[in-house]
Protein backbone atom coordinates (compact mmCIF):
# COMPACT_ATOMS: atom_id res chain seq x y z
CA UNK A 1 0.00 0.00 0.00
CA UNK A 2 1.45 3.60 -0.83
CA UNK A 3 1.97 5.85 2.06
CA UNK A 4 0.24 9.09 2.47
CA UNK A 5 1.17 12.28 3.97
CA UNK A 6 -0.90 14.95 5.40
CA UNK A 7 -0.32 18.62 6.04
CA UNK A 8 -3.15 20.81 6.95
CA UNK A 9 -3.44 24.68 7.50
CA UNK A 10 -5.40 24.89 10.42
CA UNK A 11 -6.26 28.30 10.30
CA UNK A 12 -6.77 28.19 6.23
CA UNK A 13 -8.79 25.60 6.98
CA UNK A 14 -11.15 26.26 9.76
CA UNK A 15 -11.95 29.89 8.49
CA UNK A 16 -12.61 28.48 4.95
CA UNK A 17 -15.23 26.65 7.03
CA UNK A 18 -16.44 28.95 9.41
CA UNK A 19 -16.84 32.43 6.74
CA UNK A 20 -18.69 30.37 4.35
CA UNK A 21 -20.38 27.58 5.71
CA UNK A 22 -20.97 28.44 9.13
CA UNK A 23 -19.10 24.63 10.37
CA UNK A 24 -16.10 23.53 12.04
CA UNK A 25 -13.88 21.43 11.07
CA UNK A 26 -14.17 17.82 10.86
CA UNK A 27 -10.87 15.70 11.71
CA UNK A 28 -12.60 11.84 10.90
CA UNK A 29 -13.53 13.05 7.96
CA UNK A 30 -9.81 14.69 7.11
CA UNK A 31 -8.36 11.15 8.14
CA UNK A 32 -10.84 8.93 6.35
CA UNK A 33 -10.16 11.25 3.21
CA UNK A 34 -6.28 10.40 3.74
CA UNK A 35 -6.62 6.53 3.85
CA UNK A 36 -8.34 6.80 0.49
CA UNK A 37 -4.72 7.43 -1.22
CA UNK A 38 -2.58 4.84 1.11
CA UNK A 39 -1.62 4.55 4.91
CA UNK A 40 -0.88 7.89 6.54
CA UNK A 41 2.41 7.81 7.46
CA UNK A 42 2.00 10.96 8.78
CA UNK A 43 -0.62 13.63 9.34
CA UNK A 44 -0.48 17.10 11.18
CA UNK A 45 -1.98 19.99 11.65
CA UNK A 46 -0.42 23.71 12.16
CA UNK A 47 -1.63 26.55 13.59
CA UNK A 48 -1.38 28.97 17.13
CA UNK A 49 -3.99 26.41 18.44
CA UNK A 50 -4.16 29.01 21.60
CA UNK A 51 -5.80 31.10 19.39
CA UNK A 52 -8.78 28.55 18.44
CA UNK A 53 -11.24 26.19 20.95
CA UNK A 54 -9.51 23.88 23.01
CA UNK A 55 -12.27 21.47 21.60
CA UNK A 56 -11.06 21.62 18.44
CA UNK A 57 -7.32 20.40 19.58
CA UNK A 58 -8.94 17.42 21.38
CA UNK A 59 -10.58 16.31 18.03
CA UNK A 60 -7.85 16.68 16.26
CA UNK A 61 -5.86 14.43 19.02
CA UNK A 62 -8.67 12.24 19.02
CA UNK A 63 -8.39 11.77 15.03
CA UNK A 64 -4.98 10.83 15.42
CA UNK A 65 -3.42 14.13 14.35
CA UNK A 66 -0.24 15.82 15.08
CA UNK A 67 -0.67 18.91 16.28
CA UNK A 68 2.05 21.40 15.93
CA UNK A 69 1.53 24.36 18.32
CA UNK A 70 3.63 27.66 16.43
CA UNK A 71 2.74 30.54 18.36
CA UNK A 72 1.81 34.04 16.88
CA UNK A 73 4.18 36.66 17.54
CA UNK A 74 2.53 40.10 18.05
CA UNK A 75 3.63 43.47 17.82
CA UNK A 76 2.22 46.87 17.65
CA UNK A 77 3.46 50.33 15.91
CA UNK A 78 1.89 53.64 15.76
CA UNK A 79 0.80 54.87 12.86
CA UNK A 80 -0.51 58.76 13.52
CA UNK A 81 -2.72 59.14 16.61
CA UNK A 82 -3.46 55.15 16.03
CA UNK A 83 -1.86 52.52 17.62
CA UNK A 84 -1.70 49.23 14.98
CA UNK A 85 -1.37 45.64 15.64
CA UNK A 86 0.56 43.46 13.70
CA UNK A 87 0.49 39.36 13.97
CA UNK A 88 3.24 36.89 12.23
CA UNK A 89 2.15 33.75 11.80
CA UNK A 90 5.13 31.00 10.94
CA UNK A 91 2.72 27.93 10.70
CA UNK A 92 2.95 28.26 6.50
CA UNK A 93 6.33 28.30 6.84
CA UNK A 94 7.15 25.51 9.07
CA UNK A 95 4.22 23.40 6.88
CA UNK A 96 6.67 23.67 4.20
CA UNK A 97 9.68 22.91 5.73
CA UNK A 98 8.21 19.59 7.62
CA UNK A 99 6.73 18.92 4.23
CA UNK A 100 9.88 19.19 2.34
CA UNK A 101 12.00 17.03 4.70
CA UNK A 102 9.48 14.13 4.19
CA UNK A 103 9.89 14.74 0.62
CA UNK A 104 13.46 14.41 1.01
CA UNK A 105 13.59 11.42 2.69
CA UNK A 106 11.25 9.70 0.45
CA UNK A 107 12.96 10.55 -2.45
CA UNK A 108 15.89 9.73 -1.01
CA UNK A 109 14.01 5.81 -0.08
CA UNK A 110 13.19 5.95 -3.83
CA UNK A 111 9.51 6.15 -2.54
CA UNK A 112 6.92 8.17 -3.97
CA UNK A 113 3.83 9.00 -1.26
CA UNK A 114 0.66 11.10 -1.62
CA UNK A 115 0.96 14.51 -0.06
CA UNK A 116 -2.43 15.66 1.02
CA UNK A 117 -2.12 19.53 1.64
CA UNK A 118 -5.14 20.89 3.24
CA UNK A 119 -5.27 24.20 2.25
CA UNK A 120 -6.42 26.79 -0.25
CA UNK A 121 -4.71 29.71 0.04
CA UNK A 122 -1.54 30.38 -3.13
CA UNK A 123 1.25 30.92 -1.26
CA UNK A 124 1.68 27.29 -1.52
CA UNK A 125 2.18 27.42 -5.34
CA UNK A 126 6.03 26.99 -5.18
CA UNK A 127 5.73 24.16 -2.47
CA UNK A 128 3.28 22.10 -4.54
CA UNK A 129 5.58 22.58 -7.45
CA UNK A 130 9.05 21.62 -5.64
CA UNK A 131 7.47 18.46 -4.02
CA UNK A 132 6.29 17.29 -7.19
CA UNK A 133 8.91 18.59 -9.88
CA UNK A 134 11.87 18.39 -7.78
CA UNK A 135 11.48 15.18 -5.32
CA UNK A 136 8.87 13.26 -7.78
CA UNK A 137 5.93 13.16 -5.45
CA UNK A 138 2.21 12.94 -5.79
CA UNK A 139 0.01 16.19 -4.40
CA UNK A 140 -3.73 16.30 -3.79
CA UNK A 141 -4.81 19.81 -2.77
CA UNK A 142 -7.65 19.58 -0.21
CA UNK A 143 -9.25 22.64 0.45
CA UNK A 144 -12.89 24.02 1.13
CA UNK A 145 -14.74 25.07 -2.16
CA UNK A 146 -14.78 29.15 -3.52
CA UNK A 147 -12.23 29.71 -1.42
CA UNK A 148 -9.04 27.34 -3.03
CA UNK A 149 -6.29 29.15 -5.33
CA UNK A 150 -7.13 28.49 -8.91
CA UNK A 151 -3.37 28.38 -9.40
CA UNK A 152 -2.89 25.92 -6.77
CA UNK A 153 -5.19 23.73 -8.18
CA UNK A 154 -3.30 23.76 -11.49
CA UNK A 155 0.08 23.35 -9.79
CA UNK A 156 -0.55 19.87 -7.65
CA UNK A 157 -3.12 19.20 -11.06
CA UNK A 158 -5.34 16.86 -8.61
CA UNK A 159 -7.56 18.37 -6.22
CA UNK A 160 -10.05 16.26 -3.80
CA UNK A 161 -11.84 19.28 -2.31
CA UNK A 162 -14.22 19.00 1.07
CA UNK A 163 -17.71 17.81 0.75
CA UNK A 164 -19.90 20.37 2.55
CA UNK A 165 -22.89 19.90 4.61
CA UNK A 166 -25.82 21.90 3.01
CA UNK A 167 -26.02 24.63 5.75
CA UNK A 168 -29.53 25.35 7.54
CA UNK A 169 -30.81 28.67 7.18
CA UNK A 170 -30.37 30.83 10.07
CA UNK A 171 -33.48 32.47 12.19
CA UNK A 172 -31.94 36.11 11.46
CA UNK A 173 -34.06 36.78 14.61
CA UNK A 174 -32.67 34.53 17.04
CA UNK A 175 -29.11 35.77 15.38
CA UNK A 176 -29.81 39.28 16.08
CA UNK A 177 -30.94 38.74 19.27
CA UNK A 178 -28.05 36.54 20.72
CA UNK A 179 -25.83 39.45 19.53
CA UNK A 180 -27.57 41.80 21.74
CA UNK A 181 -27.84 39.61 24.80
CA UNK A 182 -23.99 39.33 24.27
CA UNK A 183 -23.69 43.19 23.78
CA UNK A 184 -26.36 43.36 26.92
CA UNK A 185 -23.97 41.20 29.12
CA UNK A 186 -21.02 43.88 28.78
CA UNK A 187 -17.83 44.30 27.58
CA UNK A 188 -16.02 42.48 30.07
CA UNK A 189 -12.79 42.38 30.31
CA UNK A 190 -13.27 45.57 28.10
CA UNK A 191 -13.97 48.80 28.94
CA UNK A 192 -16.55 49.33 25.65
CA UNK A 193 -18.09 47.63 22.39
CA UNK A 194 -16.50 48.91 18.85
CA UNK A 195 -18.37 47.36 15.72
CA UNK A 196 -15.00 45.51 15.22
CA UNK A 197 -14.67 43.73 18.73
CA UNK A 198 -18.67 42.89 18.45
CA UNK A 199 -17.59 41.23 14.85
CA UNK A 200 -14.49 39.43 16.75
CA UNK A 201 -16.61 38.21 19.70
CA UNK A 202 -19.46 37.04 17.07
CA UNK A 203 -17.36 35.05 15.45
CA UNK A 204 -15.50 33.29 18.65
CA UNK A 205 -17.16 29.83 19.49
CA UNK A 206 -17.34 30.54 23.04
CA UNK A 207 -20.46 32.99 22.57
CA UNK A 208 -22.57 30.29 20.70
CA UNK A 209 -23.86 32.98 18.02
CA UNK A 210 -25.37 30.93 15.48
CA UNK A 211 -24.87 31.48 11.53
CA UNK A 212 -22.18 31.97 8.88
CA UNK A 213 -19.41 34.34 9.45
CA UNK A 214 -21.11 36.16 6.66
CA UNK A 215 -24.93 36.35 8.46
CA UNK A 216 -23.28 37.73 11.54
CA UNK A 217 -21.97 40.59 10.52
CA UNK A 218 -24.62 40.78 8.18
CA UNK A 219 -26.90 41.39 11.28
CA UNK A 220 -24.35 43.50 12.78
CA UNK A 221 -24.76 45.48 9.76
CA UNK A 222 -28.64 45.48 10.43
CA UNK A 223 -28.56 46.03 14.21
CA UNK A 224 -27.03 49.21 13.56
CA UNK A 225 -28.61 50.37 10.50
CA UNK A 226 -32.02 50.25 12.59
CA UNK A 227 -30.16 51.69 15.84
CA UNK A 228 -30.38 49.10 18.00
CA UNK A 229 -26.78 49.31 17.92
CA UNK A 230 -25.72 53.03 18.30
CA UNK A 231 -22.47 54.66 17.43
CA UNK A 232 -21.31 57.53 19.84
CA UNK A 233 -18.03 59.40 20.01
CA UNK A 234 -15.94 59.60 23.45
CA UNK A 235 -12.74 60.84 24.77
CA UNK A 236 -10.67 57.88 25.99
CA UNK A 237 -8.09 58.79 28.74
CA UNK A 238 -5.84 57.07 27.62
CA UNK A 239 -6.62 56.50 23.73
CA UNK A 240 -8.10 59.74 22.99
CA UNK A 241 -11.35 60.18 20.57
CA UNK A 242 -13.02 56.79 19.97
CA UNK A 243 -16.14 55.52 18.51
CA UNK A 244 -17.67 53.19 20.53
CA UNK A 245 -21.65 51.01 20.24
CA UNK A 246 -23.83 51.22 22.75
CA UNK A 247 -26.77 48.97 22.48
CA UNK A 248 -30.52 50.95 22.97
CA UNK A 249 -32.16 48.63 25.16
CA UNK A 250 -35.94 50.48 24.93
CA UNK A 251 -35.48 49.80 20.96
CA UNK A 252 -33.84 46.22 21.60
CA UNK A 253 -36.56 45.28 23.49
CA UNK A 254 -39.38 47.02 21.47
CA UNK A 255 -37.66 44.71 18.78
CA UNK A 256 -38.43 41.43 20.90
CA UNK A 257 -34.55 41.03 20.73
CA UNK A 258 -34.10 41.87 24.20
CA UNK A 259 -36.20 40.08 27.43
Amino acid sequence: MDEVAMFIDFENLRYGLLNDYGQEPNFSYLVKKAKKYGRPSMMRAYADFAEHPSELNRQIQVAGIEAIHIPVKRSTYTKGTEKIERVKNAADMVLALDAITEALEADMASKVKAFLVVTGDRDYVRLVTMLKNKFGQRVIICGVPGSVSSDLEAAAGETDHIEIEKPIPVDMQKLKSAIVKMVHRGPSPLKYWTPRIIDQWSQSGKHSIPGTAKERRDAIHELLDEGILKRQERDDPQKGRITEVVLVEEKAQKSKLLD
